[in-house]
């Protein structure tokens, strides 16, 4: 299959003396490790993510600040310097929803978003920096009768097995992008080897469609199981260089909308560019929005 990867892709060069960092992230409250924590080096593209017990590395060139993003955390920046043996976030508040009990209904499904596998060939990856991919979900009169959030589908492609990734769900703030979580805690996407749906079951977590939209964003995690090298040559050149990409990659349909694709990094969000040199006509002249088709239940 010809498919195109679209990845934030940097050069580094130059020689520089880098020290490393290692540090354990921690709950600022109950003292627990915080697994996935996605690091950058504030107006650097170098990043990292913490792995299951919270631990990272990372790389630095003299005293710069680092900025940390997790689930259910507020965002944190903090002196390269400072850190010794542990990172503190402090947790979000979490706000209870109300429970509403009713009788027993017949179970309804709406699918939204719906795309076909086969017309999709331009996926968003990523190389050695962290970054999160969002797209919008506008809400409908229509889904009132089906209003809870139940299975949500995306096409990935991965070289590894069982690639991990985060699944972040967002509110969106005045400006229209992407801020507050409406679930605050980590939802593990597991890729399989090889290009295929991908299903994240969320039927048990109760979440209502809110009335103002919002955002299904996937958050690359730059851990050692994710990791895929590989062999490649450059445009006008016969050498081989090693390269690394995170698995997995992400499809993504063509889209009119600017508005509805978003992506994080550098600690910011700003919307996609309109893609005016894709290899497939379809694309060309398009935003890439990534291809979600959502499940909605009663």
């Amino acid at each position: 299959m010809n498919k195109t990867i679209l990845c934030l892709t940097f050069l580094l060069s130059g020689s520089c003396a880098f020290a490393q960092k290692k540090a354990t992230i921690i709950n600022h409250e109950t003292r627990e490790y915080v697994s996935y924590v996605n690091i950058w080096v504030e107006n650097e593209n170098t990043g990292t993510t913490s792995n299951e017990s919270g631990e990272f590395e990372l790389n630095i060139d003299g005293p710069k600040n680092l900025l940390f993003s997790a689930i259910g955390y507020e965002s944190a920046k903090i002196n390269a310097d400072s850190i010794n043996e542990f990172v503190e976030l402090k947790p979000l508040p979490i706000e209870l929803s109300e429970v509403v009990v009713e009788a027993k209904r017949k179970t309804q499904y709406l699918i939204i978003g719906k795309f076909k596998k086969s017309t999709i060939n331009e996926y968003f990856g990523c190389d050695a920096t962290p970054w999160i991919v969002a797209r919008y979900f506008e809400y409908k009169e229509a889904y009132s009768k089906t209003p809870f959030l139940s299975h949500i589908k995306v096409l990935t492609d991965s070289d590894v097995k069982d690639a991990k990734f985060n699944v972040r769900l967002y509110g969106m703030n005045e400006k229209g992008e992407p801020e507050g979580y409406i679930y605050a805690e980590n939802i593990i996407g597991v890729a399989k080897t090889g290009n295929r749906i991908t299903e994240i079951d969320i039927s048990d977590l109760g979440i209502k469609f809110p009335e103002n939209g919002f955002f299904i964003a996937f958050e690359w995690l730059i851990i050692e199981s994710n990791k895929y090298e590989f062999e490649s040559t450059m445009p006008g050149s016969k050498k081989k260089h090693n390269l690394i990409t995170y698995e997995p990659s992400f499809g993504s349909v063509p889209s009119d909308a600017e508005a509805n694709s978003w992506i994080f990094t550098h600690g910011k969000w700003t919307r996609t560019s309109k893609n005016n040199k894709a290899a497939n006509n379809r694309y060309r002249n398009k935003y890439n929005l990534i291809a979600i088709e959502l499940t909605l239940t009663n």
